[in-house]
């Protein structure tokens, strides 16, 4: 039951470290391996470093709340990589495939831009502060991936 901002933000900081190791430990990776642009693969294997950071900084934020850090299952998160893994194989054109990889990963950056907008004002500041870095790292992403897009979505 959640009854205070404490709860809810306990709830989202699993939530969010749900999805930053599923992203960390796989995810990224096994997408990454299946794109064919370079520029695409060079910033989700980027990118998979820095989440590899935004774990520890969630896990570190969750110690200064003095809570032992927990992941909470992300059912909506979970179910946007079945469907990506359902989708993905049927695509033969590459490039096709490339704008869907990288439409997936920018729905998912999207997800963590709105997990951190939630819990950074709800935070004590100095676990705002830590976790921050980690907001402003997810809108660079989300900015590249946009570019990207753009440009395969040009390619004819």
């Amino acid at each position: 039951m959640i009854s205070n901002p404490r709860d809810l933000v306990v709830q989202l900081l699993g939530e969010l470290l749900f999805v930053e190791r599923r992203l960390a430990d796989r995810v990224i990776a096994e997408v990454a391996d299946a794109v064919g642009d370079e520029e695409l693969e060079a910033l989700l294997r980027e990118h998979r470093e820095e989440t590899r950071q935004h774990v520890e900084r969630i896990e570190t934020a969750f110690r200064r709340l003095e809570v032992a850090p927990s992941s909470n299952l992300s059912h909506s998160f979970e179910s946007a990589v079945a469907e990506h893994d359902a989708v993905a194989p049927s695509i033969v054109e590459q490039r096709l495939a490339d704008l869907f990889h990288a439409h997936a990963a920018l729905h998912v950056e999207h997800r963590e831009l709105a997990a951190y907008r939630v819990l950074l004002p709800l935070l004590p500041q100095d676990a705002a502060e830590l976790l921050r870095p980690s907001y402003v790292e997810e809108g660079e992403a989300a900015k590249r991936l946009v570019q990207i897009l753009d440009r395969l979505a040009d390619e004819n």
